[in-house]
């Protein structure tokens, strides 16, 4: 385990892991009963696919999460092929990692601004009546949380301009890590 999995972040991904995998298995086991109930005994059950909704919607948006935390998104590094020594790369991956928190912050504005408005004006689902709050919810709070491991990614491209040593190599295996 590296210094960035242990302690409270480490706990956070591990959290976020199970969670995830807790989604997946709520996802398949819906889906699955559903084909059972609609195909094989050919009476439907009413329902399944709004509750599918809920665990739909926080399994996407944790899904950015973990990206976020494990430094997994997809990146194209086409700029660092014109450079050779370390700070020209390791600035072009910071000013990136800056770029996207401003990105990240702003849209998490937008999905504060947007919980308000779904706290102020109250629906529910179609057939089951659930409070549509609990997947809505899932977009603010995964949003701050993508913003916080941005940030710490662009902490660490930061850090890594001050080194005397030789970054190139810690920078281009950042993923392998």
């Amino acid at each position: 385990m590296s210094e960035e999995n242990s302690g409270v972040l480490g706990l956070a991904t591990k959290a976020t892991e199970s969670l995830l995998y807790l989604l997946m298995l709520a996802i398949t086991t819906l889906v699955f009963v559903q084909v059972i109930l609609r195909y094989v005994l050919r009476a439907p059950l009413m329902g399944i696919e709004e509750l599918l909704l809920f665990p739909t919607v926080w399994l996407y948006m944790l899904g950015g999460v973990n990206a976020s935390a494990q430094r997994t998104q997809i990146v194209c590094r086409v700029l660092e092929i014109f450079f050779k020594t370390r700070r020209p790369i390791a600035f072009i991956r910071m000013a990136g990692s800056v770029i996207s928190v401003i990105v990240a912050a702003w849209l998490t504005y937008w999905a504060y601004d947007y919980l308000l408005y779904a706290l102020r004006v109250p629906r529910v689902s179609a057939t089951l009546y659930i409070p549509l709050i609990y997947a809505e919810s899932a977009v603010f709070f995964c949003m701050v949380l993508i913003t916080f491991y941005t940030a710490l990614e662009a902490n660490y491209y930061r850090d890594l301009l001050g080194k005397p040593e030789d970054v190139l190599k810690q920078v281009i295996h950042t993923e392998k890590d």
